[in-house]
């Protein structure tokens, strides 16, 4: 099982160059960004590439209505090309209460959409020039003024639903999960590969990646108190609360939800989520606690590539993530 780290916080360009640096010469497989209301992610990648030599840079995930089918195939070739081949691509239909307000974006019939994204992303990628016009994504006359053209990009869709999870293992190079615990993880691989073999696609090339999120602190209570608060925060989000309601985790989301609506702070939230959820969807401690348990459990539910997701605990953000890259670099 590889490991990745991810990062999106506030943080200064020529920073995150010396940081992903740091995460090279640490070991880890690769480094990645979300994209959100901050800075541009592909660009965020350009910079930690050429920062880099060996390390994969990713975005985990861009939206899939932000850009069209051809904007994203002419920045991941190159993203591609100024890599060497490092870029990971990773897509998700995001949410509508983000995507309407913030970029008049209307979210529309999310699992045609991704499916005809990847697959005008696929003839692009092969020099083909476009003629699809889709029931939501459409291209026509378009093929990449790109020569030579670089490697494909590896493609990763963020799925929790078993339609979107068998499309990923039908037509994407690896789905991105989140907020999964171990057995969800070997549950969605399980679909995913599945996917994969009714396609004709060996499944060893679909690959299974989830982040996982890690608090860092020389204070245990508040790096707990700062894991919880991130779970809390998702768990409020409808698809979210669908996704750990699946997991078992329903009745922990729920009195997470009630204590934020008291204004608890983050260890109200971890008392109200309760051990089990806690321990499932995250890992926090010291650097003394780190070992090779939390990834252990990973690895054996079947997960390729594990993502630690880094939760700033107090103020300092650098800090966190460098914490995090000590920690389990090291481990």
């Amino acid at each position: 099982m590889d490991l990745g780290i991810g990062i999106s916080e506030d943080v200064p360009l020529a920073v995150q160059q010396q940081l992903a640096a740091e995460v090279e010469r640490a070991g880890f497989r690769s480094l990645w960004t979300n994209e959100a209301a901050g800075r541009d992610a592909f660009l965020v990648c350009q910079a930690w590439a050429a920062a880099t030599t060996t390390l994969e840079v990713g975005v985990g995930v861009a939206p899939i209505w932000t850009r069209t089918p051809a904007q994203l195939a002419m920045a991941a070739a190159t993203l591609q090309e100024a890599s060497d081949g490092r870029f990971l691509l990773g897509l998700g239909v995001s949410h509508g209460a983000t995507m309407g307000p913030w970029h008049g974006a209307e979210v529309r019939r999310p699992l045609t959409a991704s499916r005809e994204l990847l697959g005008i992303l696929a003839a692009l990628e092969r020099g083909e020039r476009t003629d699809h016009e889709g029931e939501v994504l459409s291209s026509r006359r378009f093929r990449l003024g790109i020569s030579p053209l670089p490697r494909p990009t590896r493609r990763y869709l963020a799925a929790m639903g078993p339609k979107m999870l068998a499309l990923a293992g039908g037509h994407a190079h690896g789905v991105l999960l989140n907020w999964a615990g171990p057995d969800e993880v070997a549950r969605a691989g399980a679909i995913v590969r599945q996917a994969a073999h009714d396609a004709g696609r060996p499944s060893e090339d679909v690959e299974v990646a989830t982040y996982v999120r890690i608090a860092v602190d020389d204070d245990p209570d508040a790096a707990r108190a700062a894991l919880a608060t991130q779970i809390a925060t998702y768990a409020v989000l409808p698809a979210y609360t669908a996704h750990l309601e699946r997991q078992g985790f329903g009745a922990a989301a729920a009195r997470a939800a009630e204590a934020r609506r008291d204004g608890g702070d983050g260890h109200a939230l971890a008392d109200a989520l309760g051990g089990d959820a806690m321990d499932a969807l995250g890992w926090s401690g010291t650097p003394a606690d780190v070992s090779r348990a939390m990834r252990t459990r990973f690895e054996d539910a079947g997960l390729d590539h594990l993502i630690l997701r880094v939760v700033v605990v107090g103020d300092d953000a650098i800090a966190s993530i460098r914490a995090a890259i000590r920690a389990f670099g090291a481990a």
